[in-house]
């Protein structure tokens, strides 16, 4: 089994973004059932928040693929595991009549057993893992058991991952605004100087220009800047 000190660092400084994080826990998790097993793993997961795309990933082509369409067919691995009792496991797909509309796409890209194990996540975020083998009866109970124990780090490490794109998100929202307010408030003492009139008397000039042209104020004050004769000054605040 993975401990915490591998996987979870792996999923934080290990990644990009959370689109990398999301293809490493894909990865750990086939590497990790594949030992359990002893047989050739693959691994897909879904990640669903609210306001915000589905993000799917793989460890190939194909269980990348197979985790899309669960959202077009409403049913299959990752789909039963999100809704029902958070474990989902098939280990002999041709005698097992359960996704009907799915099932036949499992047996198309090569499966025979698929074991499908929600995530634990704040609320409003929803996420699970689909282990996918070619032999039947890859997913008997001892390592169902250690997938979950599998999933119970995935969830602390996702969880941590998600928490840090968040807050670089907020951090880069709040960069961009002050380098927004910066360019507005030079523009403004650009057009004081030039027409001798107040602030207030700038910020309406850039504004009745903004509704007119129909773009943001920050744009319309990039566009004064822009026409000084030494160019615009630098507003953008360092990291």
């Amino acid at each position: 089994m993975v401990g915490a000190d591998g996987l979870i660092p792996d999923l934080v400084t290990g990644s990009k973004d959370l689109s990398d994080s999301l293809e490493i826990l894909a990865r750990l998790g086939a590497a990790t059932l594949s030992r359990i097993a002893g047989v050739p793993i693959e691994c897909a997961l879904v990640l669903s928040r609210a306001k915000r795309s589905r993000a799917t990933a793989g460890t190939g082509t194909r269980t990348a693929t197979l985790a899309r369409l669960e959202k077009e067919v409403g049913e299959g691995p990752l789909t039963e595991a999100l809704t029902g009792t958070g474990t989902a496991a098939m280990n002999h797909v041709a005698s097992d009549f359960r996704w009907g509309r799915y099932r036949p796409h499992l047996q198309d890209a090569g499966f025979d057993s698929v074991l499908g194990l929600r995530l634990s996540l704040d609320e409003g975020i929803e996420a699970a893992l689909a282990f996918f083998a070619a032999s039947p009866q890859a997913f008997p109970l001892h390592v169902i058991a250690e997938a979950r124990s599998f999933t119970d780090l995935a969830s602390r490490g996702l969880r941590l991952a998600l928490e840090l794109e968040s807050a670089s998100t907020r951090a880069s929202d709040l960069q961009s605004a002050l380098e927004s307010r910066t360019s507005i408030d030079i523009a403004c003492g650009v057009i004081m100087a030039q027409n001798r009139c107040s602030y207030n008397d700038a910020i309406a000039i850039i504004a009745k220009a903004s509704s007119h042209r129909n773009i943001k104020l920050r744009k319309v004050a990039e566009g004064i800047l822009a026409n000084l004769p030494g160019g615009a000054p630098d507003t953008h605040f360092e990291h």
